[in-house]
């Protein structure tokens, strides 16, 4: 993990407040990677949930799974998931992106998209679950896709280009005023999974 290959992404918010990101594009090697991206495929029990668009139910463009204590549960656009518990690998990676970091994480949103058409559309983290102004940690594994910001009030654009085995630090704020995407890439064949650490109270 290379920690001194950090960057500071200066973010405005409202009102002259401005919050950051922090990246960190080589924060595992492509061994580590590459072997945390199998196991993430072939050992993470993916669903494919269902979502209403316009009264019309539809298939989440990409798999998922919801990770924390058990018996507590995620819902975000209708959809509810309950915690499966942290596998020993993937509280590993938790415990090593607190380390990073330097904030506490007890939850994960892990999504697989398994190519180019498969999706997240402009949302912003900001369940009322996740407690006000919540820090979002994404490390993402596989084929570089472009990361996709958009400032809810002035629609200002950021993009970011995840490669294999980076982290993304979204800082305190940024929930509130700008989404975020993944867009779907024509002609792309190569997975992509992405572990989205959050904190939520006990």
């Amino acid at each position: 993990m290379d920690l001194f290959d950090q960057q500071i992404i200066p973010v405005p918010l409202a009102e002259g407040r401005k919050s950051h990101m922090v990246f960190w594009p080589n924060w595992l090697k492509a061994q580590p990677a590459d072997r945390l991206l199998a196991r993430a495929i072939a050992e993470i029990p993916w669903r494919q949930d269902m979502i209403s668009i316009a009264g019309t139910r539809l298939a989440v463009p990409r798999l998922q799974n919801w990770f924390g204590p058990p018996n507590t549960s995620y819902t975000y656009s209708g959809i509810r998931l309950a915690a499966t518990a942290f596998p020993d690998w993937m509280d590993a990676v938790r415990v090593s992106v607190e380390e990073s970091t330097g904030h506490a994480f007890n939850r994960a949103l892990v999504n697989y998209y398994r190519d180019g058409q498969d999706s997240v559309d402009w949302h912003a983290d900001d369940e009322a679950s996740l407690g006000s102004e919540p820090l979002i940690a994404s490390v993402s594994l596989g084929v570089e896709r472009d990361f996709q910001l958009r400032h809810s009030e002035t629609k200002e654009k950021l993009y970011i280009t995840l490669p294999h085995g980076s982290l993304l630090l979204m800082g305190r704020g940024m929930q509130e005023h700008w989404q975020h995407r993944i867009a779907k890439v024509k002609g792309l064949n190569l997975p992509r999974v992405n572990f989205t650490f959050r904190y939520m109270r006990p």
